[in-house]
């Protein structure tokens, strides 16, 4: 592994759990986790149609959760958004667990398919937003970049490949497993 991909890993895995603890210590306030979840699910489920309710919320959470990975690599540029992502994630769930206590660990069967597709996306992102920057510094000062930012962006659109059937297995398991869980674990 080069360089840049540790650091860019280290950097986001780092972020990441930084905000879990954050979230642990000092966690939102449930009505906003609410608020936030109803955001993206609320219109689905108000829906008295079973086969419905099951394709709609399979619908949402994919949709999310693919337009926050594909975000990740192609706004990688800014460096910004992908470390936004893992801060936001990571201080969600640890806000989550610190409410519901054992009851998160509903989150566990498709959490181990979601979370590191996130932070890999976010690591795509990290690493091609330094190899930017980079580029561009270097470029400042006369001189030439030793990679192709843009077949570096084109590797990290190929590697969404396996994020994408990551975040289409956890939006199953989501759906059919965890959230049936989370109603037991009440």
């Amino acid at each position: 592994m080069k360089a840049l991909d540790v650091a860019s890993l280290v950097l986001a895995v780092s972020v990441f759990l930084a905000a879990v603890s954050v979230g642990l210590v000092y966690p939102l306030p449930v009505e906003s986790i609410e608020e936030q979840v109803s955001t993206v699910v609320g219109p689905v489920a108000r829906t008295r149609d079973p086969a419905g309710l099951v394709t709609g919320l399979l619908s949402v959470i994919l949709y999310n959760n693919v337009g926050v990975a594909v975000r990740c690599v192609t706004l990688g540029f800014t460096l910004a958004f992908p470390l936004y992502v893992l801060y936001a994630n990571g201080y969600m769930l640890g806000s989550v667990v610190s409410h519901v206590g054992y009851g998160s660990l509903a989150l566990l069967p498709h959490g181990i398919f979601e979370l590191p597709a996130i932070v890999y996306s976010s690591y795509l992102g990290v690493k091609t937003g330094a190899l930017t920057l980079a580029s561009l510094a270097l470029r400042l000062s006369g001189k030439r970049s030793p990679r192709s930012v843009l077949r570096e962006y084109g590797e990290a659109l190929r590697k969404l490949a396996l994020v994408l059937l990551f975040l289409t297995v956890a939006a199953l398991i989501e759906v059919f497993v965890s959230l049936p869980l989370g109603h037991m674990l009440r």
